[in-house]
């Protein structure tokens, strides 16, 4: 259920009013708030038609679990995932690394402005793991790099991760103590351009609190809660904010 927050900040939280930083008001007006019409969204939207189609149970987490209702509850939304592709295509990230698949989604979302971009992508579950395989090798761009991956575990010398990311993604089926850990893990590929998007900042009070934390980190410069999800920057040469909207 939709907070008074979430009705507060579509309301009064738009449209950049009042941000006077220039990095955050264009990152607002031509990237949050840009209603541009792209050819990729079409084409994963077919894409997640095939998946929710798939009248079919998965195991996630160890239950049985029907895909359309996993992939609504855990998995990157429509808005969310237009919205990835309009961060990645407006950064130009050369090199990505996607925690959490949504069965192949996630990665396509943040790869499809380039198909030469380097995406590697971690998968905790096997059944969504196999679907995005199933979709992600029917790309054109061959730099996809998708493992089975325990985030708790992972270790990025491992996983072919390149000595720079320059974009991060954790999916809100990343439980936040493995988020302390995947940070911990990633930071040392963190620089000066590197941003982070983290989904479901929200959605319990512990995944708030990591945020919040997180927010007060020396190398945070700029966060943007956007109320889905979270926004990281690291550039020294931005003034240290927290600023808040919403994906309208």
């Amino acid at each position: 259920m939709l907070s008074i927050t979430y009705f507060y900040r579509k309301l009064f939280c738009r449209k950049g009013y009042g941000v006077h930083s220039p990095f955050v008001f264009d990152l607002i007006t031509n990237v949050i708030e840009e209603k541009s019409f792209y050819y990729s969204y079409h084409d994963i939207s077919l894409i997640r038609e095939q998946l929710i189609q798939k009248k079919r149970l998965i195991c996630y987490n160890g239950k049985q679990i029907n895909l359309k209702k996993a992939l609504r509850k855990y998995g990157i939304s429509k808005k969310e995932g237009e919205f990835l592709f309009r961060l990645t295509n407006h950064y130009k990230p050369r090199t990505i690394l996607s925690i959490g698949s949504s069965g192949g989604l996630t990665p396509l979302y943040l790869s499809r402005y380039d198909s030469n971009v380097e995406c590697v992508t971690l998968e905790s579950e096997p059944d969504l793991f196999d679907l995005a395989v199933y979709f992600l090798e029917r790309e054109t761009n061959t730099s996809h790099i998708i493992r089975p991956c325990s985030y708790h575990d992972f270790i990025p010398e491992k996983i072919s991760i390149p000595e720079q990311i320059d974009c991060i993604y954790t999916g809100k089926d990343v439980g936040t103590n493995a988020l302390h850990y995947v940070f911990a893990q990633c930071f040392p590929y963190i620089h000066d351009k590197t941003f982070w998007a983290l989904a479901g900042i929200h959605s319990s009070p512990e995944r708030l609190q990591f945020w919040k934390e997180i927010c007060q980190h020396p190398n945070v410069t700029v966060a943007v809660d956007l109320y889905q999800m979270g926004l990281l920057f690291f550039d020294p040469k931005l003034h240290k904010r927290v600023y808040k909207t919403i994906i309208p």
